[in-house]
């Protein structure tokens, strides 16, 4: 386990504990979240790494890695994905990014890639599973492992994309400054994740399964992100809702909580999260496009 004594953001070493959820993939241990006392940013604190951590990915549950099994859960996440895909993409292509050559962070399966490349874009993709890798080659997509991104030149770059991973990467500030490097001029970083700071987090509190610890090490607010862009020198062009987020979050959450999926009070849940995060940009996941200058 990793113990962090000070912030990763602002390197503060006022920690504070403010949730305390469980692994709901498997048995239900415990795990704390801090937040900075300085600039806020929370963080899953102690928490696994190497062998330890990967092992809590050993799960059929996880469908980014294996494409699910068939459960009621797997179709909902598939619909939602398949819906997704399309208007992640147009987003993308709507940057007008001086090159077509797109990365994908953390490409779990390949279906965002295999999209892109049916629209002519030149795609590239690191995954850390094995499994997952597999399930891409499938789909014709040779993907590499995050050890091998390196191999991309300096300034090579017209989009990187992070489709809900940045919050399970641990070096954290190294690679936010990797890809900036490896961004053209005028490029950009599409990153969606989590916000601690929706209704619906707010509802569900140690409940609420977007914590999804000890996957996730981060846990991010609109402020974080915009510290984070300066720090590493990007510009905060947009930020988006990602409204199905808050559908299928809220599903899960309510099988957290009750121990039943609960379809009706999940809609209610999710309805009304992106209702009052609509116009303030605060639903349950956001996008966030930086800018390389």
């Amino acid at each position: 386990m990793k113990e962090h004594s000070s912030c990763p953001v602002c390197g503060a070493k006022d920690l504070k504990s403010v949730r305390k959820p469980y692994y709901y993939r498997g048995t239900k241990e415990t795990f704390n979240i801090d937040a900075c006392q300085s600039c806020g940013f929370w963080l899953t604190n102690p928490a696994p790494e190497g062998p330890e951590l990967a092992s809590y990915y050993e799960s059929d549950d996880y469908v980014s890695h294996t494409d699910g099994t068939g459960s009621l859960m797997d179709q909902v996440y598939g619909i939602v994905r398949k819906r997704a895909i399309k208007s992640k993409f147009d987003l993308v292509s709507s940057l007008a990014a001086p090159s077509k050559v797109l990365v994908d962070y953390g490409a779990g399966t390949g279906e965002f890639l295999s999209y892109a490349k049916t629209k002519n874009w030149t795609v590239k993709g690191f995954e850390p599973s094995d499994v997952a890798r597999e399930n891409a080659s499938k789909k014709g997509l040779e993907l590499l492992s995050p050890e091998e991104r390196w191999s991309l030149e300096e300034e090579s770059v017209g989009v990187f994309t992070l489709w809900h991973v940045l919050e399970h990467i641990p070096d954290l500030n190294e690679t936010l400054a990797y890809f900036y490097s490896r961004l053209v001029k005028g490029g950009c970083l599409v990153i969606a994740v989590p916000n601690h700071e929706s209704l619906d987090a707010e509802n569900y509190k140690n409940d609420w399964a977007a914590y999804d610890v000890p996957l996730h090490l981060w846990h991010f607010a609109k402020s974080d992100l915009q510290r984070l862009a300066q720090k590493y020198h990007f510009q905060l062009e947009k930020i988006e809702n990602m409204p199905f987020d808050s559908f299928y979050v809220s599903l899960l959450s309510e099988k957290n909580r009750h121990g039943v999926m609960r379809p009706i009070q999940a809609f209610y849940q999710g309805l009304r999260s992106n209702l009052a995060g609509s116009k303030a940009k605060n639903m349950s996941s956001l996008i966030y496009v930086l800018r390389k200058d």
